[in-house]
C-alpha cells in the first residue's frame, strides 16, 4: 500500500514557507519610501550633508585577500533577503557559500534571515527569483554559460515586470562543439537584448564596488529594472586579489533596505503577468523602454555619488591615455589590465600615441562616452572574447559610436564638440582569449604592431583587418618581442590535476604567497 503524502507537510519544508512564518509583514512609511528611491537625490547629492564622524565610519575599508566570487558574496550576504540559484562553474562558490551562511541562520544588515533556494535547474532558479522579487524584497541569482542562456525566457519577463533583480555572472564560454568551463563572453553577449543592464568589471575590486551601484540604481523608482554584474570566469572568479571591503556603514547609508514600493498586500491575492491584447502590449513595452533610457543616467549618477563618498574612480567607460591617442584599443573586462601595461611601454619607450577604452556599462551602450574615448583615433582595434560566428557586439557599439561622433561633428553643436569628429578612422577587429586562452603582453604587442602598420599606411600584406590572437593558424597575429620591458606586478597561476584535495592545496599555496607578498 502506497504511503499517503500530505501536501501541506511537504510545503512546510520549503525554505520560503518557513521564513514566511518567522517574518512579520514589513510596515513602511510609504511617503518616506517614495522619497528615498527618488533619483533626484542622486543628482542633488552634497557630500557636506554627511556628518564628519559618520563619514569616517562610512569610508572605513578592511583590506583582505579574496577571489572574485567571494568579493561578490561579501556584498550579497549583507544586502539581500535571499538567493535563488543553481550552481554552475565557475560561479558555484557564490551559491554554495551563500547556502552555508543561510543554513547557519545568518541575517543581513537589516535583520532579515538569509534564505537560499535551489530548484531543479537554472531556468527554475530565475523563475523563483521572479516570483519572490514580485512579492517585495531583494532577491538575487547567479550564473554562467549555459545556465545563463537557459534563463533567457524569464530574463525577458523579469525586466518586463520591472523587477530590480541583480544577478552576478562569472562569464564562461557557452558549450558549442565541445564543453569548456573557462572564460568567454558569449554567454552575456547572448542575453544582452533581454532588457537587463550589464556592467562588466575589470578586476575583483571593481566587481565588489559595482554591486552596490547596481542595487542602488536598479531600485530607483524611475528605473526598477534588473542588472547583471559580470566578471571573467576563473580569470577573476577564482583569482586571489587585494580587496578593500565596503563597510556595513557604507552599505546601510548608500544602498539601505530593499525597495518595497511595489510590494503587494500579502493578505490579498495578486495577479501578475496577465494576458494583454492589442490595446496594451505596446504601452507596457514603451513604459519599460522609457525606464531603460534613464538607467544609464541613473548608473552614472550613482557612480558619481559613490566616487564622492569613497574616493573611488568608477566610470561608465574607462578612457586610459586617450587624450591625444591616434591609435586606440577597445576591450572589455579583465584583459584591459595587460593592454594598459603594454600601452604604457609603447608610449614611454617607443613614443607612440596609443590608448585604451574599456566599457564598464556594456548595456545600455554608451555611444557618446565611447565616441569621446576614440575622438582623436586614426586607427581603432576592437578586441572581443567572442568568436566571429556570434554577434560582435562591441564592434557594433564602436561603429554606432562613430556614427554618433560624425553626426555631432557635422552639426557642430557646442555641447557635442567634445566627441564630435569629421572623419572616419580605420577599424580593425580581433578575437582573443576564448576558453581562457592565454592573452599576454606579447600578444598585446602584436595587436599594437598591427595597428601601427595600418597607421603608417602600409599595404594590406603588412596588417590584418580581422584577426585572431593567441593561437597559430591563418589570420593570426604572431607574438611580438618586448625588449627592456619591465613587469610591474607578478601573477602566479597554479594548475593541478586530481581530486578536490589538489585544488584546496593549490588555493592554500596561492593564499600563502599572496599574504607574504
Amino acid at each position: 500500500m502506497r504511503t499517503k503524502i500530505e501536501i501541506d507537510t511537504l510545503l512546510d519544508q520549503l525554505p520560503y514557507r518557513r521564513k514566511k512564518e518567522k517574518v512579520k509583514k514589513v510596515q513602511l512609511d510609504w511617503n518616506a519610501e517614495w522619497e528615498r528611491f527618488d533619483a533626484k537625490k542622486l543628482f542633488e547629492f552634497d557630500l557636506a550633508t554627511i556628518p564628519e564622524e559618520k563619514l569616517g565610519a562610512i569610508r572605513k575599508r578592511e583590506e583582505v585577500i579574496m577571489d572574485g566570487n567571494h568579493a561578490a558574496l561579501s556584498i550579497l550576504t549583507r544586502l539581500v533577503d535571499g538567493l535563488c540559484g543553481y550552481p554552475i562553474t565557475p560561479s558555484t562558490p557564490i551559491a554554495e557559500d551563500f547556502a552555508r551562511v543561510a543554513s547557519n541562520g545568518q541575517k543581513n544588515l537589516f535583520g532579515s534571515e538569509l534564505m537560499y533556494f535551489q530548484p531543479s535547474d537554472e531556468l527554475s532558479a530565475i523563475a523563483a527569483v521572479e516570483a519572490m522579487s514580485s512579492q517585495g524584497g531583494r532577491y538575487v541569482d547567479n550564473s554562467s554559460s549555459q545556465g545563463l542562456v537557459l534563463k533567457t525566457k524569464n530574463l525577458f519577463s523579469v525586466a518586463g515586470k520591472r523587477l530590480p533583480v541583480v544577478m552576478t555572472i562569472m562569464a564562461r564560454e557557452v558549450n558549442k562543439g565541445s564543453l569548456s568551463i573557462h572564460c568567454g563572453h558569449t554567454d552575456f553577449y547572448g542575453v544582452r537584448n533581454t532588457g537587463w543592464a550589464q556592467l562588466v568589471a575589470g578586476d575583483n575590486q571593481e566587481l565588489h564596488d559595482l554591486l552596490s551601484v547596481a542595487f542602488k540604481t536598479a531600485e530607483l523608482r524611475q528605473v526598477m529594472l534588473p542588472c547583471m554584474i559580470i566578471g571573467d570566469g576563473f580569470i577573476k572568479s577564482h583569482a586571489l586579489e587585494n580587496i578593500k571591503l565596503l563597510s556595513d556603514d557604507f552599505l546601510k547609508y548608500f544602498v539601505g533596505p530593499p525597495n518595497r514600493l511595489y510590494q503587494p498586500d500579502f493578505e490579498q491575492k495578486t495577479l501578475t503577468g496577465t494576458f494583454t491584447d492589442v490595446d496594451l502590449t505596446m504601452e507596457g513595452q514603451v513604459a519599460q523602454d522609457l525606464a531603460y533610457r534613464f538607467i544609464k543616467r541613473g548608473l552614472i549618477a550613482t557612480m558619481n555619488m559613490m566616487n564622492k563618498i569613497m574616493g573611488t574612480d568608477l566610470k561608465a567607460v574607462e578612457c586610459y591615455r586617450t587624450e591625444d591617442a591616434e591609435m586606440v584599443v577597445v576591450i572589455l573586462g579583465s584583459a584591459a589590465g595587460v593592454v594598459k601595461d603594454v600601452v604604457d611601454y609603447y608610449r614611454d619607450v617607443k613614443g607612440l600615441k596609443v590608448g585604451v577604452v574599456r566599457p564598464v556599462l556594456f548595456n545600455p551602450p554608451c555611444f557618446q562616452e565611447l565616441a569621446y574615448g576614440v575622438r582623436n583615433a586614426k586607427v581603432i582595434t576592437v578586441l572581443e572574447r567572442s568568436g566571429t560566428s556570434h554577434n560582435q557586439l562591441l564592434l557594433a557599439d564602436i561603429q554606432s559610436a562613430l556614427q554618433v561622433s560624425l553626426r555631432a561633428g557635422r552639426e557642430g553643436r557646442k555641447e557635442h564638440k567634445i566627441y564630435g569628429r569629421t572623419d572616419m578612422p580605420t577599424l580593425l577587429h580581433g578575437v582573443y582569449g576564448l576558453g581562457s586562452k592565454d592573452f599576454n603582453k606579447y600578444d598585446v604587442a602584436a595587436v599594437l604592431e598591427n595597428m601601427w602598420a595600418c597607421f603608417q599606411g602600409k599595404t594590406r600584406e603588412h596588417f590584418l583587418r580581422d584577426f585572431f590572437v593567441g593561437i597559430e593558424g591563418p589570420y593570426t597575429l604572431k607574438p611580438e618581442p618586448l625588449s627592456d620591458y619591465k613587469d610591474r606586478e607578478i601573477g602566479m597561476t597554479f594548475i593541478g590535476i586530481g581530486a578536490e584535495g589538489v585544488k584546496t592545496a593549490l588555493e592554500t599555496a596561492a593564499l600563502i604567497y599572496a599574504e607574504g607578498s
